[in-house]
């Protein structure tokens, strides 16, 4: 049985939204809804977006991100994922907004090609330290925030990166999921092909990928 929602942190424009219902082996999750979030303020990132939005920020939950809604999807806005505090306000402005428990949002969370912003700044091995890095302080935080967020139960986090990626290798990625909480990492042989893009939504190409599964039980 999986969760009615999702959680899709670090998303860059909505032609290249992490596909949610993907999971191991070839299966597919059914989900209602998918909770969408951008490290990008929401000027910033309209401002390099032109698609129809209907944008909000839900003062009534005390909480100050900025959302929207684009293409049926709840999107937040100036959300880190590598802190707890601002995972944990995307998933409450999800919740008031569905009307469902923190589990259903956060408890299966997808993340895609994920990589640092000092990108061309830094040469290929320091590249790969530095996203493993990331890799940990996301997973970490996603952990935090469920457990603010008073959820007990399995989080299945899923990453979609190529096994040969080479600015995090299989081996990098599965040991820094490790080192952010995770009891166990798994993936399987299968190929998908799925665009991404660079950081800001640019040059964009169809890669061949592979999902991998972290999950912990809190």
């Amino acid at each position: 049985m999986t969760n009615k929602g999702a959680l899709a942190l670090a998303e860059c424009i909505p032609l290249y939204a992490v596909d949610c219902t993907l999971m191991l082996y070839g299966n597919r999750a059914k989900r209602e809804f998918v909770v969408r979030t951008s490290l990008d303020a929401l000027g910033v990132w309209k401002a390099r977006n032109n698609v129809p939005m209907a944008p909000f920020i839900d003062k009534a939950s005390g909480v100050t991100k900025e959302a929207a809604i684009i293409d049926g999807s709840l999107w937040v806005f100036g959300i880190d994922a590598t802190k707890a505090a601002d995972v944990t306000k995307a998933v409450r402005i999800g919740m008031k907004h569905h009307a469902v428990g923190a589990k259903d949002i956060i408890g299966d969370v997808y993340v895609k090609n994920l990589n640092t912003e000092l990108e061309n700044e830094l040469g290929s091995q320091a590249l790969v330290v530095a996203n493993r890095g990331l890799y940990r302080d996301v997973y970490s935080a996603v952990l935090e925030a469920a457990k603010l967020l008073g959820m007990s139960g399995v989080i299945n986090f899923y990453v979609i990166s190529s096994n040969k990626n080479w600015k995090i290798p299989k081996e990098d990625l599965h040991k820094a999921l490790i080192e952010g909480g995770a009891e166990r990492v798994e993936t399987d042989d299968q190929i998908i092909e799925i665009y991404s893009s660079n950081n800001a939504g640019l040059k964009a190409l169809k890669i061949k990928q592979n999902l991998h599964l972290a999950t912990s039980n809190i």
